[in-house]
């Protein structure tokens, strides 16, 4: 009878093969969602400019939840060792978005000079997100939380995908964010067309992924550095930043000018004070109409793309503005690059 050596039962149940379907799922579909849901926070701004349906209904039913999703998500792959790579990889995607998007705003900052309204639509998704007839610093600071909402879901989508690529992988990605602006009716309702927006605004797209594309390229480096800054720093970065945007934007009081303004007459409207809109925007149906007060010494005559020539604002006087076409219609009073204001014309629904 032959005799086992000793172990050889252990070293063969050790060297056995796996059956097929034996080992855990890789993380791929869980990869596959969360891109998708990093994509979605953008949703109700192209839902908006096809004319799928209010920007507000759009925001709560898909924005939040999916932004929602990708937060319970990543504390539930930071808890598990089965999903340590995708967990780096939504840390990496979210610092890098974060990140992405200062260095976006940054890079416009100096165009602001010139006159370019580069910042504007921030504050048009803010009036859009709460359904607001005028802006407001509760507008403004919705805005800018929509902006960094989809500066992160852009950089996480990015992350999970290409976690470990070259930075050089993430130009691409930035070039193709903005394509995709160009590509559908959001830059016709903005005005964005011209060579000089165009290359504004895709140097700033190429701003925004050389943090997202370094920190995503080592996403383990990423992430251990972060926790040396201490536990839970992604969290407190976003906290930060939330706080920062409140207290940026004041949301609290409302300016006088502002509150005069909507106080003007029923609807949306606004004063005209050294030559600007305030409030700044204004927003309202196909064909319905704005009222504005001139508070200053000086007569304007108003004008707008397709309008060179539109109604003249007396001082004193209450005027009444009416617009068809939706869209985006920026609004001066003079030639001056931060003359008067903007007006939203919606969509009509259904």
């Amino acid at each position: 009878m032959a005799v086992r050596p000793p172990g050889a039962g252990d070293a063969q149940a050790v060297r056995r093969p796996e059956r097929r379907g034996s080992r855990a799922p890789r993380d791929g579909t869980l990869t596959a969602v969360c891109a998708v849901l990093g994509l979605l926070p953008v949703a109700p701004l192209l839902a908006w400019a096809y004319g799928l349906g209010p920007f507000a209904v759009w925001f709560w039913a898909v924005t939040v939840p999916s932004l929602a999703v990708l937060a319970v998500i990543g504390v539930a792959t930071g808890r598990s060792a089965r999903h340590h790579r995708l967990h780096t990889a939504l840390v990496a995607g979210t610092v890098g978005g974060l990140l992405g998007t200062f260095a976006y705003d940054l890079f416009r900052l100096p165009f602001l000079l010139p006159g370019y309204r580069l910042f504007a639509p921030i504050d048009s998704y803010g009036v859009l997100l709460l359904g607001a007839d005028s802006s407001s610093s509760w507008t403004g600071l919705c805005g800018w939380l929509f902006h960094f909402g989809n500066g992160i879901g852009f950089g996480i989508a990015y992350g999970v995908v290409a976690r470990g690529r070259r930075w050089y992988w993430a130009l691409a990605w930035g070039v193709a964010i903005e394509t995709m602006v160009v590509a559908t009716p959001v830059a016709g309702v903005y005005a964005l067309r011209g060579t000089g927006l165009l290359a504004i605004a895709y140097g700033g797209h190429l701003a925004y992924a050389v943090p997202l594309g370094v920190l995503v390229a080592d996403p383990e480096r990423t992430s251990r550095r972060l926790r040396e800054l201490g536990t839970h720093s992604t969290a407190y970065a976003l906290l930060g930043v939330l706080v920062a945007l409140v207290v940026w934007q004041r949301p609290y009081p409302t300016p006088g000018p502002v509150r005069a303004g909507e106080q003007v007459a029923p609807g949306p409207s606004a004063v005209v004070v050294n030559g600007r809109f305030s409030p700044q925007w204004l927003r309202v149906p196909p064909n319905g109409c704005v009222s504005l007060r001139d508070d200053d010494a000086a007569t304007y005559a108003l004008s707008w793309a397709g309008t060179p020539q539109g109604p003249r604002l007396e001082p004193g006087d209450t005027t009444r503005v009416c617009f068809a076409d939706p869209g985006v219609v920026r609004v001066r009073t003079s030639a001056l690059p931060y003359s008067g204001g903007f007006v939203i014309v919606d969509r009509a629904e259904g």
